[in-house]
């Protein structure tokens, strides 16, 4: 699956746009110059030895770093952080509840 699914009728038009904005946020932060932000499935693997991204530790911190300095989040500290990184949909979950 790639991009957005537009079947996905279950989502708001806020959520679907927070997904848009975290694709964005990790392509830039990453500089990955080869992908196209809208290619990334809100529910691919990001962080995964078989991940298409092929995203690492290090990606997942500096990701981590730009979540909250740009939404104004902290991740938890008891390593549950791990369980918002795997993929688009559970980080813009995470991003929605710590928000509001």
């Amino acid at each position: 699956m790639h991009a957005s699914d537009p079947t996905d009728h279950s989502i708001t038009d806020a959520q679907r746009a927070l997904r848009e904005e975290i694709k964005d946020l990790i392509v830039t932060t990453l500089r990955l110059e080869n992908v196209n932000p809208r290619d990334i499935g809100d529910r691919e693997l990001l962080f995964s030895p078989d991940a298409r991204l092929g995203l690492d530790s290090l990606a997942a911190l500096e990701v981590l770093a730009a979540i909250e300095f740009t939404y104004k989040v902290r991740f938890p500290d008891d390593g549950s952080a791990r369980d918002h990184f795997e993929s688009v949909s559970t980080l813009a979950a995470f991003v929605a509840s710590a928000r509001s």
